[in-house]
């Protein structure tokens, strides 16, 4: 989706029409000199730079083709900038965390982003509800209370790994306990 902008005499016509009307008004825009033909070239002038500066910010404003606020993106959402990094690949780390979702194949594709092949990823563990926990009541705390997660990964050097972990643990919640195995499963 982009912005459409009218064409100039388009514009022109439309601030013309917001002049009255009459034969004095006809003849000072048939006089390309005349104040009202200056003044409408002015604002003609002004109106295309908002048009372009409208496109801009429309760009800007998306993650998928932002530039030049790419690295104010990263410190809202993220918490600071990935200098080392790519444009593509900040782009896609910020796509990532604002997917809004966190599941297998969310973790797959925070991994592709760093160069890191996930091979498998698995929950060993099965939580357990002791004295007087019921599904659906909260007792003390919700079904949920820890979880342990192995993410089973191949792939780029260590500063590389380090990156993907970061980025990794800062979209799940605070009760995932993840253990990171590189070379295989």
């Amino acid at each position: 989706m982009g912005i459409s902008a009218a064409v100039l005499d388009q514009y022109k016509n439309s601030i013309r029409k917001l002049f009255p009307q009459g034969e004095y008004w006809d003849r000072q825009f048939a006089d390309d000199q005349s104040d009202a033909s200056v003044f409408v070239k002015a604002k003609l002038q002004s109106l295309e730079r908002f048009r372009l500066s409208m496109k801009e910010l429309h760009n800007e404003s998306r993650i998928e083709s932002a530039e030049l606020l790419l690295g104010d993106w990263e410190r809202v959402m993220l918490g600071g900038v990935n200098h080392g990094l790519d444009t593509e690949q900040r782009r896609g780390i910020l796509l990532a965390a604002n997917a809004g979702s966190f599941n297998i194949e969310s973790i797959r594709k925070t991994g592709r982003l760093f160069g890191i092949t996930i091979a498998d990823v698995r929950f060993p563990l099965r939580p357990a509800f002791f004295a007087h926990c019921r599904f659906g009541v909260d007792r003390m705390a919700s079904p949920a209370a820890f979880s342990v997660l192995f993410v089973y990964a191949s792939g780029a050097e260590q500063s590389v790994r380090d990156e993907f972990e970061k980025k990794l643990l800062s979209t799940m919640l605070a009760n995932y306990i993840v253990h990171f195995i590189y070379g295989g499963k």
